[in-house]
């Protein structure tokens, strides 16, 4: 019975040792320009991963470094469309922590060409500071509103908070995509006038525990 008991143990501590492999939190952030050349006005795709089981993202923090320049708010009507995006997710009843979740259904969704618009700042982000708002509508997903804080002397951040939902979880594919210009024919990234290496960066964060990742792509701007 004792050599019972600890061969269960024994089975008990790899499964959960599995289960935390599984359950390991590592989504990935890609970065690709449509044009390197100093002063060009460039697509900016963005591609974000994870893998089935992983813990849900809850904020994201996107960065371009000093040099590079974006549209103030009052540049870019309420509502104009700045770029698209297609997400890949799983959705369905295994996705929920309740009862429902014990359901072994939850096949992966597209949804193609959701739209990432401009939003007009609030009174009180203009007091904050906040340069402009992008909101990335992914639903009947969710939907991630950045705000876009920062100079071309300083450096750019975009940063939200991603509304969770219940029904979904991962695995997932996020494929984005910022125009070189809005609907309304405003250049929305510039690239920096002076030729040499910049870091794009950013960091996801986790819904459900303190993990961040954190993610560095150099381009190189050409004359």
């Amino acid at each position: 019975m004792k050599k019972a008991l600890v061969a269960l143990s024994s089975l008990l501590a790899l499964a959960l040792s599995a289960g935390a492999a599984l359950a390991e939190y590592s989504p990935t952030l890609e970065f690709s320009l449509s044009d390197t050349k100093a002063g060009a006005n460039p697509e900016i795709s963005i591609v974000v991963e994870q893998e089935a089981d992983e813990e849900e993202l809850g904020h994201v923090t996107l960065t371009l470094p000093k040099g590079f320049n974006l549209p103030a708010d009052e540049a870019i009507e309420d509502g104009d469309v700045l770029g698209t995006a297609d997400l890949t997710i799983a959705a369905g009843p295994a996705c929920r922590n309740d009862g429902a979740g014990q359901i072994p259904l939850a096949p992966a969704i597209t949804f193609p060409d959701r739209m990432i618009i401009e939003q007009d700042r609030s009174d009180e982000q203009a007091d904050r500071g906040v340069h402009a708002v992008w909101v990335v509508d992914l639903q009947p997903v969710t939907s991630i509103p950045l705000e876009v804080t920062g100079s071309i002397k300083k450096g750019w951040k975009l940063d939200g908070d991603i509304p969770a939902n219940d029904n979904t979880c991962p695995p997932l594919v996020f494929d984005g995509v910022i125009q070189s210009q809005s609907d309304g024919g405003v250049p929305i990234i510039t690239n920096p006038k002076k030729p040499g290496k910049y870091a794009l960066g950013g960091s996801l964060f986790s819904a459900e525990s303190p993990d961040v990742l954190k993610f560095k792509q150099v381009v190189k701007i050409t004359k």
